[in-house]
């Protein structure tokens, strides 16, 4: 069975029109936003009768979310691999079915944590997050070099502060843990100054070993995966940029298609062919030819 929704079953292109509706859309978010609303009202202190009335609204959220899942598994016309082909897919399909595992619904904090989920659908509605996620991508290789090289330079001026200041200030250099801990609060900017005095009262290397830390680890590799983010943000936005220029010249080139057929069908009314236009090319060709050259009735 064909499932492409152009061409497949119409209980395929039925459903395919039906998700694809701006109507289905926005009732699929207003319901996503109603159940986080309905999550947050829960943290507060209620009446029961309130409780049990939210309780219900979260199980008649759930069958419209199953809905929506069976009819968008017939949008892509009821084939599993095709469906979970989108990621979106796969992971609203698990946010939905684990509600149904043994034991979850019994679970408040699981199935809290579950709902909970389902506000995070929102982020499929967002047109830009797409683009996120793929500059995201873009900056995992070079984000995880600078990763690695925070991690050594963590190491290494650990290594150099257990040394220095181990025995003076093991609150803060003590172990090489203890180290990494205080050094990664130095990344942080917080309290920076006051490990700084603390340390300087103890040892004159203090001020170039704070200093000279901070300066590279925080104004160098931070800044450096900061540019390397926007970076692929840059070039996923342009890349978004050169597909929507793509599809408009494809959507340009239908709709000068489409006015030469009309044109052409337009023709072949005043000609009077337009009955027998299902011919093939060449054989219509010929029609038009026989038509142009034969002598005029003087009937």
């Amino acid at each position: 069975m064909n499932s492409d929704p152009v061409t497949g079953p119409r209980w395929q292109r039925a459903a395919r029109r039906l998700v694809d509706s701006a109507a289905f859309q926005n009732t699929i978010v207003a319901v996503i936003v109603i159940n986080g609303l309905t999550i947050g009202i829960q943290t507060y202190p209620i009446p029961e009768g309130l409780q049990r009335a939210l309780e219900f609204a979260d199980q008649v959220f759930l069958g419209i979310f199953v809905v929506e899942l069976i009819l968008r598994f017939a949008a892509d016309g009821a084939k599993p691999r095709v469906f979970f082909r989108s990621g979106w897919n796969t992971f609203d399909f698990v946010v939905v079915a684990v509600a149904f595992l043994p034991g979850v619904s019994s679970n408040g904090t699981v199935l809290r944590l579950l709902r909970l989920l389902r506000v995070a659908r929102l982020l499929k509605m967002m047109p830009d997050v797409s683009v996120l996620f793929d500059g995201m991508r873009r900056a995992a290789g070079p984000a995880l070099s600078l990763v690695a090289l925070t991690m050594l330079l963590l190491y290494m001026y650990a290594v150099v502060g257990v040394i220095a200041f181990g025995e003076a200030a093991p609150q803060y250099f003590g172990n090489l843990g203890e180290g990494v801990l205080t050094l990664f609060t130095l990344l942080t900017l917080e309290g920076w100054n006051t490990v700084m005095y603390d340390l300087r009262a103890v040892s004159p290397w203090a001020l170039p070993f704070v200093i000279s830390f901070i300066l590279i680890g925080t104004y160098v590799v931070i800044n450096l995966v900061v540019g390397v983010v926007i970076t692929s943000l840059d070039e996923a936005y342009k890349t978004r940029a050169i597909a929507e220029a793509g599809k408009h010249d494809v959507t340009e080139t239908i709709h000068e298609v489409r006015a030469a057929l009309d044109q052409l069908e337009s023709q072949l009314q005043q000609l009077g062919l337009t009955g027998r236009s299902t011919a093939g090319a060449e054989e219509l060709e010929h029609r038009v030819e026989d038509h142009l050259h034969r002598p005029p009735d003087r009937g």
